[in-house]
């Protein structure tokens, strides 16, 4: 390659980066993606001395973003406009990183912008490039993990192996799916460049050390054991499979592992039908069936959280590659156009403000008014949105931490246990102010003592002052004059 197309192909790699970043900061999500973002933002403001290593199972992404957010909290930016920048930076550069990755995977005689602009269009790639959550900072280190294996596909030899290792062992200690993001490389590889069994297991082998030194030598410099991943993934999964419904997989598998990835997922039928693309497609569903345990152990029971494919972000590389070598290039173009207007209707609903700015004003007016105060909020309701994105200084709970009471009150009756739980949390800090979407929130659980709670104990112990102000409604609890 002379030096002119040199400079063309990085001038086209910051071309992507330059666009994708526009794109997803201009439609970026004003909305938590469920409860992580909450305990993000709550974790990264008790700073690097407090919860910054509270996420053992992906014990990178903390202590990255709160180096980040060291640039950015001087200019004003809040935690949670660090997250979403934070994943709008990360899902722009692993695009550029694919770029380069796409000038030797591509069918010969495409262009090598096909396969980032198809993957920025990916429904659940575009949505966590636009989200405060931790999957579109993944694609940073995995889209360096394909370039890495693309240039071991073209001068294959050990070094480049390790090199392939050493990316996906930092991908996988940013988030724990970053482990089955190595074997997936090792498919493609075996794939793209069919070797000697001695060659393809000494590059194998040659990954695999790269990715465990990665992994360890960063948990190591973190001040963590190197398997204390392992351990807390564990733990978690094995949370999960209590509640486990076999009757929900078939949800899942569709939810998570095909739907979000329309209509690159569905091609692969065709794909499997053409000869040239046929390694690819067998790859892809490689990824798939690896990424695949996980999700359906995790998430397959009644009212589950949906992750729209959150833990499959791999598998969308060989899909949209097999889709490449497949169709047309009139058909691919068909399919980009029904991908993006599948992202966008995934996206549409965050793009407005998740909450009411009055909320926040009335809340700031009753801390001016009435000093500091702790809430106590409606799980799941527009309150913690506005507290997590408006007001991230604010000392609250959600309602759920009464429910808890129903497995962990170890007997000791509702009222003493809630009295007790008020005294902790507003000691030193304010009364609490009980937020009209907790009481709301307290009112449907299917749990009689919790239904009784307000009228028959709240209002008998305590001098309850109902506040209105501007967005905010609820009730503070006083102690009674005795």
């Amino acid at each position: 390659m002379n030096e002119r197309a040199a400079a063309s192909g990085w001038s086209a790699t910051a071309a992507v980066v330059l666009a994708a970043g526009a794109l997803f900061a201009l439609l970026h999500q004003r909305a938590m993606h469920g409860e992580d973002t909450r305990l993000f933002v709550l974790w990264l403001a008790a700073g690097p001395d407090g919860d910054v290593g509270a996420l053992p199972r992906h014990f990178l992404f903390l202590p990255l973003l709160h180096t980040f957010g060291e640039l950015l909290r001087p200019l004003g930016a809040s935690w949670f406009t660090v997250l979403w920048l934070a994943a709008v930076l990360g899902s722009a550069l692993g695009l550029g990183a694919c770029h380069r990755a796409a000038r030797t995977l591509v069918p010969a005689g495409a262009s090598a912008l096909w396969l980032p602009l198809a993957l920025a269009l990916v429904p659940t790639w575009f949505f966590f490039a636009t989200a405060a959550e931790i999957h579109g900072v993944f694609v940073l280190p995995m889209g360096l993990a394909w370039w890495a294996l693309a240039r071991c596909v073209q001068r294959p030899h050990v070094a480049a192996a390790v090199l392939v290792g050493l990316c996906s062992g930092t991908a996988a200690a940013l988030h724990f799916t970053g482990h089955f993001l190595l074997p997936t490389l090792w498919l493609a590889a075996l794939a793209q460049a069919p070797r000697t069994w001695r060659a393809l297991l000494g590059h194998g082998t040659a990954m695999a050390c790269g990715h465990a030194a990665a992994v360890a030598g960063i948990a190591l410099a973190l001040g963590l054991s190197p398997i204390v991943q392992f351990t807390a993934a564990t733990s978690f999964a094995g949370s999960w499979t209590k509640v486990f419904a076999l009757s929900e997989v078939p949800a899942v598998v569709w939810e998570e592992l095909l739907a979000p990835y329309v209509p690159w997922s569905l091609l692969l039928v065709l794909a499997l039908r053409q000869p040239t693309a046929r390694p690819w497609a067998l790859v892809a569903l490689g990824a798939l069936l690896l990424h695949a345990p996980l999700p359906v152990s995790i998430l397959s029971h009644e009212g589950h959280l949906h992750e729209h494919g959150a833990y499959a972000m791999a598998f969308a590389v060989p899909a949209v590659l097999a889709a490449l070598h497949a169709l047309p290039r009139r058909a691919f173009v068909a399919a980009l156009v029904v991908s993006a207007v599948l992202a966008l209707w995934l996206q549409a609903p965050r793009l407005v403000r998740a909450y009411d700015p009055e909320f926040v004003v009335g809340l700031q007016e009753l801390r001016a008014q009435r000093g500091p105060v702790t809430l106590l909020v409606g799980s799941f309701s527009s309150d913690m949105e506005a507290l997590t994105i408006g007001a991230e200084d604010q000392l609250y709970v959600d309602s759920d931490k009464i429910k808890a009471w129903v497995d962990y009150g170890g007997g000791v009756p509702l009222p003493q246990w809630f009295d007790a739980m008020v005294g902790a949390l507003t000691a030193g800090s304010g009364p609490l102010f009980v937020c009209a979407s907790a009481r709301e929130r307290l009112q449907r659980y299917p749990n009689a003592d919790i239904q009784a709670l307000w009228a028959g104990h709240v209002e008998r112990a305590y001098a309850v002052e109902e506040v209105r102000q501007r967005g905010l409604h609820g009730w503070l609890l006083l102690p009674r004059a005795k």
